[in-house]
């Protein structure tokens, strides 16, 4: 009885390690198969890790984002715009490309793009980069083409299918020649009124576009996303000249455009009441500019600059002070020296505004331009 005993006891202790055993195999499989599984779901949302970028792609506290809408048969390009959103002010702002938007790009990146591509034409249209880049790289080598004319900082792109993007957005709806948010896609963010919200939402719809930023970098905008009041965006073109045919993009005023949107408050105006960050009337303010950074023809460019755009600087010289580092900009309307005067430095929010106190008599501002004026 004893042996019969002994035998059921070792039966019994070898098959519940058998059962442990294979417990201990199926956890280890079914292990393996979640891991393939999360990696193949990342792989699948972070595709941006998959080439190496042509661009230094930035989701920084002012997102740039050049958005892309494609026709999924052949690629090619439908629509063009920039969003751009203000984390510190919650503004959400859209301006619009024209697709017929055409660049002579510089000799320089020229050559740089034809080691690329020996077929592609130094003057072409942005539409047409898919002809002549592949894969998601081409959005930003389509990066790299506006910014040789538009000098502005576009920190990643977002590419859709044409069917996607007519769902969020419509064309010539409260201002002609340019896209806004649709109805339907103002409701729905609107409806975001958390991070968790709006985490769910930006990953609910990453599957349906491309992107050069990860999924996990776009969520770090979700909580000041829930923080826009969506009926306050606003919507604006690209500055240019249109003849019918080709749209020519007019870089300086197109520049100041988006330097003033970066530069504007906090919107409290529904995008149909304002066409531009309000300005008052350039030719009321007689402008004289000093050199204080011992730079020579410092004063001569920026009158130039400024001239061109149809202002009034009527008097350049040097500042008779101790050399200044910084420029400041003293103005009788300060309001007005703000939103029409900063963005013609390379740094315009470190542009000290300052209320003006006696200045000669026909000059309403006065500009001292410091050494960072030359960057």
């Amino acid at each position: 009885m004893k042996k019969q005993s002994v035998a059921k006891i070792i039966l019994i202790y070898f098959f519940k390690t058998i059962g442990i055993l294979a417990l201990l195999v199926g956890v280890g499989v079914l292990s393996y198969y979640l891991t393939m599984l999360y990696f193949k779901q990342t792989d699948k949302q972070e595709r941006s890790t998959t080439y190496t970028h042509v661009i230094s792609v930035n989701a920084g506290a002012e997102s740039s984002n050049l958005i892309y809408s494609y026709n999924e048969n052949d690629g090619q390009i439908g629509a063009m715009m920039l969003e751009l959103f203000d984390q510190n002010t919650k503004n959400m702002s859209y301006v619009t490309i024209p697709t017929n938007t055409q660049i002579t790009i510089s000799q320089a990146l020229y050559q740089e793009l034809l080691k690329v591509n020996g077929s592609l034409p130094q003057v072409m249209r942005l539409t047409d980069i898919q002809t002549y880049f592949t894969g998601d790289v081409a959005y930003e080598y389509g990066i790299r083409i506006l910014q040789d004319t538009l000098p502005v900082d576009i920190g990643y792109f977002t590419a859709m299918p044409d069917s996607k993007f007519k769902i969020y957005y419509e064309y010539g709806v409260g201002r002609e020649g340019c896209y806004s948010p649709t109805n339907a896609y103002i409701t729905s963010m609107k409806k975001c009124t958390t991070k968790s919200d709006m985490d769910d939402m930006i990953t609910d719809l990453w599957d349906e576009q491309i992107s050069d930023i990860t999924l996990s970098q776009k969520l770090n905008y979700s909580e000041s996303l829930a923080k826009v009041n969506w009926d306050f965006v606003h919507v604006y073109c690209l500055k240019g000249n249109d003849d019918g045919s080709v749209f020519t993009i007019d870089a300086k005023k197109s520049k100041k455009l988006i330097s003033d949107i970066w530069e504007c408050e906090a919107y409290t105006q529904a995008q149909y009441e304002t066409a531009v960050p309000e300005q008052e009337s350039v030719d009321e303010q007689n402008i004289e500019i000093l050199n204080g950074s011992a730079i020579d023809g410092l004063a001569s460019r920026y009158q130039k600059n400024m001239q061109a755009d149809g202002l009034s600087v009527v008097n350049i010289g040097n500042y008779t002070g101790i050399k200044q580092e910084t420029s400041t900009i003293y103005a009788k309307n300060v309001k007005w020296a703000k939103k029409n005067l900063r963005s013609y430095f390379p740094h315009p929010k470190n542009v000290a505004v300052e209320k003006a106190g006696e200045l000669d008599e026909g000059i309403d501002v006065q500009i001292v331009l410091g050494v960072d004026a030359d960057e």
